[in-house]
């Protein structure tokens, strides 16, 4: 058989198998007439907001100063769901916490805490990478990766799943552009794996001992691998409901590993907004970040409709996330779904009428 008509064979074959996973049907969306678990009132009110498709599941919180509201629609009221990029959120926090530990300092820099040698990513700061101006880009790979995850996509796979050391490992070869800001995955994911070098530890155990054992998040943690999700796990979905494989562990974990239940972030909403959050710091907003926007160690403030907004939101394969806080009243909101739809305006929402 020539090698052309095998190429031909293996292409059509994969192309065959991509559409075959696009075109697999998924379930049904979520709306008014969903089972709900929790708060009726805040399941109802969410409910009627929701695009009419392409939402399959719902975890939702609100906090104000007379207590906290949970509720989900289409999943336990205990189920977990991926939280995205607002793990970065958390990352931050965890790096605050280290700096007023004394563990780290501002200016501790890579090479002082990963084996990476003299290459130019050994001088990026840890407070250049929580504040998104590191000069690393958004993804370590290059044009290879922006292929990985086009692919991983079109065939529901998590794109991710280099291994920490891998991650590092890839510092070596990326090329540091200028410190200003831009949001980088790679920067979060490399700024995790850094503080878990200074505490001889995982990002996972990390995460457990500084944020979720101290405030009594349970179900705030890094699945080990997507086949150890645990019995709470929602499944992940995109818009036609096509169930995605789960992000678990990996070396992008840091910046967007962690799954967490409505009422885990509800407490860490009231947490932080008691100030009793290990990490407070990461919630100020000390450099621009443009748009209007300023930074913080990853946490995002800007003025909203005449409020002080600190919010970060979360993309994966099959969930979309938003949480906000907002001092100054004292109120919080959190919003995650099984889809691909965004839900930031929907939780801007939730926090803008919370102290109505």
């Amino acid at each position: 058989m020539r090698r052309s008509v095998v190429v031909t064979i293996v292409t059509a074959a994969a192309v065959g198998l991509v559409l075959g996973a696009w075109l697999r049907p998924g379930t049904g969306s979520i709306g008014t007439g969903s089972p709900t678990h929790g708060d009726e009132g805040l399941a109802r009110d969410v409910a009627e907001r929701l695009p009419s498709t392409g939402v399959h599941a719902l975890s939702v919180a609100v906090v104000t100063p007379e207590g906290e509201r949970t509720a989900t629609i289409g999943a336990p009221l205990d189920g977990t769901f991926e939280i995205g990029s607002i793990t970065k959120a958390i990352t931050g926090m965890v790096y605050a916490d280290m700096v007023e530990r004394g563990e780290v300092g501002p200016d501790t820099t890579l090479g002082e805490l990963l084996d990476i040698g003299d290459v130019p990513a050994a001088d990026i700061t840890l407070e250049e990478l929580a504040q998104q101006r590191s000069g690393l880009p958004r993804l370590a790979g290059g044009a290879g990766m922006f292929v990985r995850a086009a692919v991983s996509s079109l065939l529901a796979r998590n794109p991710y799943h280099d291994t920490a050391e891998e991650t590092i490992a890839a510092l070596a070869e990326v090329e540091v552009g200028e410190k200003e800001p831009l949001y980088s995955n790679f920067g979060f994911a490399v700024l995790g794996h850094a503080l878990a070098a200074a505490a001889e530890t995982t990002y996972p155990e990390l995460v457990r001992e500084r944020i979720a054992e101290p405030l009594d998040l349970g179900s705030l943690a890094v699945p080990p691998s997507s086949d150890e999700l645990g019995p709470d796990a929602v499944q992940g979905r995109d818009a036609a409901g096509r169930a995605q494989e789960a992000w678990a562990d990996s070396g992008s974990a840091p910046a967007g590993g962690l799954r967490a239940s409505a009422a885990d972030m509800a407490r860490l909403a009231t947490a932080i907004l008691d100030g009793q959050a290990p990490g407070m710091a990461a919630l100020d907003p000390v450099a621009d970040f443009g748009g209007g926007q300023r930074i913080g160690a990853a946490w995002i403030t800007e003025e909203i409709g005449g409020r002080t907004v600190t919010w970060h939101n979360g993309a994966t394969g099959g969930f979309r996330s938003w949480v906000g806080v907002d001092r100054d009243r004292g109120t919080a909101a959190y919003i995650s779904g099984a889809t691909t739809a965004d839900l930031d305006a929907i939780g801007l929402a939730l926090l803008r009428e919370a102290d109505r």
